[in-house]
């Protein structure tokens, strides 16, 4: 277990993301781990997706998309899937050496956030729709969590020990993280600590989870315990955990920032 009740995170250069091909100034979305060398990043001004070489630091291929990817997760082998949330379209990409569409899948209207999970893709809508669907879209389960209707379950993470899967959605209304089993069926409640609400919402194993909320702060929840500890403050809009480099990478507009964990 690498993130202990006493972690520190030691800051490490960061990344500049920059290609030729760009347009504007990238502004990340979304990142994802696709092996220990390797990210998917979602651009957001230049409306394309990148494959990333953290040893070395360059943007491998970039692929340009229909419309904005706010979110990215990876899949198993060297597969990525991508939400286009203005398209109403989830992405299947194959990442191996070049980025490129395997599949197109079709799903409802606001769509906001997406992982993988045991052969199928959680989905999240805005105010607090979520569904379980195949890997072809079909859909095998949906529910409406409990919310009100002024703002929407904003961050998603999945994380699965066993036979047992644990689905996080941030509750930024309610400040709070609900757990889900794999039937999307609400399991536990942890509210967030000092009235803050959550931002994004990262899995990373042995029942940790890692919470910015929206004043920069990263929290350290026990999902075991309920217990929460305050890590460190940092800028940014989403995050990727290393079990081997033992590293934390957050993406923030134009550069991966990167955390050595101690």
């Amino acid at each position: 277990m690498f993130f202990k009740r006493t972690s520190q995170l030691q800051p490490l250069p960061d990344i500049p993301v920059r290609t030729t091909r760009d347009r504007d100034n990238p502004f990340l979305t979304s990142i994802a781990l696709l092996s220990s060398d390797r990210l998917v990043v979602g651009d957001r001004d230049n409306r394309s997706v990148m494959l990333f070489d953290v040893v070395q630091d360059e943007v491998l291929h970039q692929l340009e998309v229909d419309s904005t990817p706010l979110s990215v997760c990876s899949l198993p082998g060297t597969r990525a899937a991508v939400a286009l949330p203005f398209d109403n379209t989830i992405l299947i990409l194959n990442c191996d050496n070049e980025l490129s569409i395997d599949n197109r899948i079709t799903v409802q209207k606001d769509l906001q956030e997406l992982r993988y999970s045991n052969g199928h893709l959680i989905v999240l809508y805005n105010f607090g729709k979520i569904e379980k669907l195949h890997m072809n879209g079909a859909v095998v389960r949906q529910t409406n969590l409990e919310t009100s209707s002024l703002h929407i379950y904003q961050p998603l993470s999945v994380m699965t020990k066993g036979n047992v899967t644990s689905i996080y959605v941030g509750d930024y209304d309610n400040r709070r993280i609900l757990r889900l089993d794999e039937d999307l069926q609400e399991q536990q409640v942890y509210p967030l600590p000092r009235d803050n609400v959550p931002w994004s919402v990262l899995a990373v194993g042995e029942n940790q989870l890692l919470v910015s909320d929206r004043n920069n702060r990263l929290w350290q929840l026990d999902s075991t315990m309920g217990r929460w500890t305050r890590l460190k403050k940092i800028e940014f809009d989403s995050m990727a955990f290393c079990h081997n480099r033992h590293v934390l990478y957050c993406g923030v507009h134009d550069a991966v920032k990167r955390y050595a964990i101690s």
